[in-house]
């Protein structure tokens, strides 16, 4: 049944990015598009990456203040982590890779894979923030190619924000609450403890210094993944501050379609139709993203594998990554299985 489930997910996965990528690809001359993606700026790519490095550098600070309450943990392996869960996004849909992400962390350090899947929801919930300061920042600027669906855009993060804020109030008191509960049944002494586990993290966006410092991070981050993005586009002649968002909005939108490993034709899809208002050729926006995402999974695998491996962890089929250790003692011990 198993297997059936794991075919059924694939050849979703792989008709999900057949379509995206016939219908990027309808009408594209392909003399043209192998032209176009002859005449990327390879100096560009570069820059390009090495931004989008950088944001990994950052997000590794964030992690490391959001990985406070839980305990210390060296920079390489937060950075490691980082990069690891960018890896498994290649090969994973949904953003899958958040939770090998977790998972990783949680084998390489001694820290709970409960509390750092907290910790990644912090990260997240600050990301909608950049993204809508990011937005509102590149609108004031000018919004050629924008007009009509500017406004539109503006309240929808807004309102975004809002019921952000919102959310995470209420998680924040739930927290209090949860920290000053009493186990009265096993059943409810396990929930609790996984509760306390996943929110202790949370409590530092009750201190305004922390939170600062946190929206500060994530909007630096961003902004290096703005930069990735734009330095590229420059390169053909088109120095574009609105398009440069929308690319990376509909990318970050299209990772959450349950496409083939790596999003493909998904990626393809969201660059042709964010440049299409903007003028650019159809074929040149599907050159400069395989251009990018193939940047993208070079950095992500000559760096991330390594970490991978070099490690003290291994991913059994439980869907756990655990220290090899454990993964020995688990293979001598038969009644670890049951």
């Amino acid at each position: 049944m198993k297997f059936k489930n794991k075919t059924v997910k694939i050849m979703t996965g792989l008709l999900v990015s057949g379509f995206f990528l016939g219908l990027a690809f309808h009408k594209v001359n392909i003399a043209e598009f192998w032209a176009a993606l002859s005449q990327v700026n390879l100096s560009a790519l570069a820059i390009s990456v090495g931004f989008f490095s950088l944001s990994c550098l950052f997000r590794a600070l964030m992690w490391r203040v959001t990985t406070t309450a839980l305990g210390k943990v060296g920079f390489g392996k937060l950075f490691g982590g980082v990069v690891v869960g960018y890896l498994a996004n290649n090969f994973l849909p949904l953003r899958a890779g958040e939770v090998v992400r977790a998972g990783y962390l949680a084998a390489a350090s001694e820290l709970p894979a409960v509390g750092l899947l907290s910790t990644i929801f912090v990260e997240r919930a600050f990301d909608i923030f950049s993204l809508g300061f990011l937005l509102l920042l590149t609108l004031s600027i000018g919004s050629k190619g924008l007009e009509r669906p500017a406004g539109e855009m503006i309240w929808l993060f807004f309102g975004a924000l809002v019921f952000l804020f919102i959310l995470l109030v209420g998680v924040v008191k739930v927290a209090k609450r949860v920290e000053g509960r009493e186990a009265t049944s096993k059943p409810l002494g396990l929930f609790l403890r996984y509760a306390r586990e996943f929110l202790r993290p949370l409590n530092q966006l009750c201190e305004p210094r922390m939170a600062a410092l946190l929206a500060a991070l994530s909007l630096i981050a961003w902004a290096s993944n703005y930069l990735s993005i734009l330095f590229l586009l420059k390169s053909t002649g088109n120095f574009l501050f609105e398009a440069t968002l929308l690319v990376m909005l509909f990318v970050n939108l299209g990772i959450l379609i349950p496409s083939s490993p790596g999003a493909l034709g998904v990626m393809q899809a969201a660059f042709w139709v964010a440049l299409a208002p903007f003028g650019v050729p159809k074929a040149q926006s599907l050159a400069l993203s395989f251009a990018y995402q193939g940047g993208l999974y070079l950095f992500t695998l000559s760096v991330g594998l390594p970490f991978l491996l070099a490690s003290q962890a291994k991913w059994v089929p439980g869907g756990k990554f655990l220290k090899c250790q454990e993964v020995v003692k688990r293979n001598e011990d038969p009644l670890s299985h049951r």
